[in-house]
Order: C-alpha cells, then sequence, then structure tokens
C-alpha cells in the first residue's frame, strides 16, 4: 500500500530503513508532487452488467471524456505539477492548465491539493469539446502559453489530498463533496465532470445517450458509498465500471474500449 500511494524509492528505501516494514505505511503517504499510479475502470458489455454489479447500492454515472487523463498536483507555496495516467511529468506540455488552476481554488480555503481529471481539447469559439485527435497535435515539448493553438478544458472528478490530508480511504461520495466546495468552475477552462446518480437501466441509458451527443465516449459508473467506494490506486477496480456504445443498423449496442482510448482511461 506505501508503494501504491508514494511510488517513490528515493523516498521509500529511507523510510524503511528508519520505521521498519511495520511502519512503512504509516510514513509514507499520498504527497504532492510525487504522483501515484490512478485508480482505472473494469470495462463492461452490458449496462445490465452495471446494475447485476451495484444492485441496492448508491452509485453514479459520469460523462467519460474523450480526453487525457491528468493528475493535478497543486504544492504549499502554490507550484503546479500535472501528471500523466503513467507519471510522466505534463506540466510543459500544459502550462496552460499550470496557469489556469490557481484561479479554479476557492479562496481562502486550500494549500495543497491533488484532483484526479481529465484533460479535453476544446473549441474555444464553438464552446464545445473536440476530439482526442486534437489534443494529440499539441507539442509535448517548449511549449509557451501564449502559442497554443489547441486549448484544453479541464474536467474534475475525484479530489484525493487536501492540506495535508489524503482522502484516498474516504467515500467517493464525500470526495466528491469536497471536491464541489473547495474548488469552483472556470468558464471554458474548467469544471466539474457532468454526473448524475441513477437506480435502473433506463436512467443510465438516457445518460449514456446524451454523453455520445456531447461529445464523450460513454460513462464512467462508480460506486459512491460504502467499503468499495474509496479510491484504490494502481488498481483496476469493479466499483468503477466503464460503458460505452456504438450505432449499428440504428440499434445501441455496448462495446468494450479498446486501444489506444483503453491507455488513457
Amino acid at each position: 500500500m506505501a508503494r501504491s500511494e508514494l511510488p517513490s524509492y528515493d523516498l521509500l528505501v529511507p523510510a524503511l530503513l528508519e520505521v521498519g516494514i511495520d511502519g512503512l505505511t504509516e510514513r509514507c503517504q499520498l504527497t504532492p508532487g510525487v504522483p501515484l499510479k490512478p485508480m482505472l475502470a473494469k470495462p463492461t458489455k452490458a449496462i445490465t452488467e452495471v446494475l447485476d454489479r451495484f444492485e441496492g447500492q448508491k452509485f453514479t454515472c459520469e460523462y467519460k471524456y474523450d480526453g487525457e487523463r491528468a493528475q493535478v498536483h497543486y504544492l504549499p507555496g502554490g507550484k503546479v505539477k500535472v501528471f500523466s495516467r503513467n507519471s510522466e511529468d505534463m506540466s510543459v506540455k500544459y502550462p496552460d492548465l499550470v496557469v489556469t488552476m490557481p484561479k479554479c481554488v476557492a479562496p481562502g480555503k486550500t494549500e495543497s491539493f491533488v484532483i484526479d481529471c481529465e484533460a479535453v481539447a476544446w473549441d474555444q469559439e464553438e464552446r464545445k469539446l473536440l476530439p482526442f485527435q486534437e489534443l494529440s497535435k499539441r507539442k509535448r515539448k517548449d511549449v509557451k502559453a501564449e502559442d497554443i493553438k489547441i486549448r484544453v478544458h479541464l474536467f474534475a472528478f475525484d479530489l484525493i489530498y487536501h492540506n495535508g490530508v489524503s482522502l484516498l480511504k474516504e467515500t467517493l461520495e464525500h470526495r466528491r463533496e469536497l471536491l464541489r466546495e473547495y474548488f469552483v468552475p472556470v468558464e471554458g477552462e474548467f469544471d466539474f465532470a457532468k454526473s448524475e446518480d441513477a437506480t435502473n437501466v433506463e436512467d443510465i441509458q438516457v445518460l449514456l445517450d446524451k454523453s455520445i451527443v456531447d461529445g464523450c465516449e460513454g460513462l464512467m459508473v462508480k460506486l459512491l458509498t460504502g467499503e468499495g467506494s474509496s479510491y484504490e490506486p494502481s488498481r483496476r477496480s469493479v466499483n468503477w465500471l466503464k460503458v460505452s456504445n456504438q450505432v449499428v443498423e440504428n440499434n445501441w449496442i455496448p462495446l468494450m474500449l479498446n486501444s489506444p482510448r483503453e491507455r488513457r482511461s
């Protein structure tokens, strides 16, 4: 567990020598500036699988955006770091996000945080989402904010650390409440992932259809409360299910996402 929260041997080894294996978990916890492997969703073959898994439990359906996973760290002192799903430092690739983040924090409430997000290409004139292919055209190095042509909109869906406290073991429902308490939308730059709570196949299908129309890949269905609603670093969990659709002969049929989009989820 310690390695999942703080995947840095430079920090783990000295702590291990000092406190031993029994004290490692308490000493080595999620720390801003050190990316952890994100929690991943299990693809589903049908909407009914969602209800089979979550029957009688509280869950939510979020838009699955067609973008790039981004883990944003805000360090004490105001420094912003952006990491990819594979823990690559993308701060240089996304200087616009580095500039945007301080504007998204509710005044006077936050000194440090780690949020899980999706970075999506954004058409500023049409005010709409663009496909991942547009995002992939951005340079990865020597990027200057004033020269950026492909703008990015950040959609936050989880708060996993805030002001010195790891929130990994909290329920998603509580983490979502804190996310909305400590952050504010910035038009065209930052918002919360669109979501609705559901209880039946019809509710899920309606939101799924809407997500496709809005330019998304489908839905992420997540357990909100209970033992399985914590954040599980580096795991593909059955407590997060991924649902997508495509039209075949005028009928909606579920399908599993595959490469390369699978690698971004």
